[in-house]
């Protein structure tokens, strides 16, 4: 059954059999180690609540499953090739230095440049951001609570040694592992 449904009339929305449908308690993605092709790396202005405050900004990252492996060893991974990762990573104003020297290590721990023009911003000149776009990232999904009680999706980056951890080659993700300038990394057995 597809996941996409149109309805031209309320009635027809009353009429879904949902027989054959399973009931979804979150729509948090499945906890577990995705392989991503990245599709999407852009920032996007977003307002402080205090208007006095500086800027916010968010990096919206949205990426299509190519290999899932769940963290529970009892859940299927089964369905998941194909579908859409997304995040937001955010940087705020107040902190925004430190958000970027944060993103750029998420870059590094993955293996992507992230030294020079960070880019980012459709019209602009591009940079180490737009160099990951259709490249393989491994991102590890967990799921936790935050401290007001909301579960939440926390999503890390993953090194070729914390790939090696949970049983998968960093060859599957078909690219090189890079330095900060971009400059392929020979890496250690």
């Amino acid at each position: 059954m597809s996941n996409e449904m149109m309805f031209a009339s309320l009635m027809d929305l009353a009429s879904v059999d949902t027989s054959e449908m399973s009931a979804q308690l979150s729509r948090l993605p499945k906890a577990g180690i995705y392989i991503l092709e990245l599709e999407e790396l852009k920032f996007a202005e977003q307002a402080p609540k205090d208007p006095a405050d500086p800027m916010n900004y968010t990096l919206g990252i949205k990426g299509s499953t190519l290999f899932f492996q769940p963290l529970d060893p009892n859940e299927s991974g089964e369905g998941m090739e194909g579908k859409s990762l997304s995040e937001r990573y955010f940087l705020y104003g107040k902190e925004v230095m430190e958000a970027i020297q944060l993103l750029m290590g998420r870059f590094k721990v993955a293996g992507f440049r992230h030294k020079g023009t960070m880019g980012g911003v459709e019209g602009n000149e591009p940079g180490w951001i737009e160099e990951a776009l259709g490249k393989r990232v491994a991102v590890r999904v967990r799921i936790f609570t935050s401290k007001d009680g909301q579960e939440r999706a926390g999503y890390d980056w993953l090194s070729p040694k914390a790939l090696e951890k949970a049983g998968i080659e960093w060859a599957s993700l078909g690219r090189d592992f890079l330095d900060e300038n971009g400059q392929p990394v020979q890496q250690a057995a």
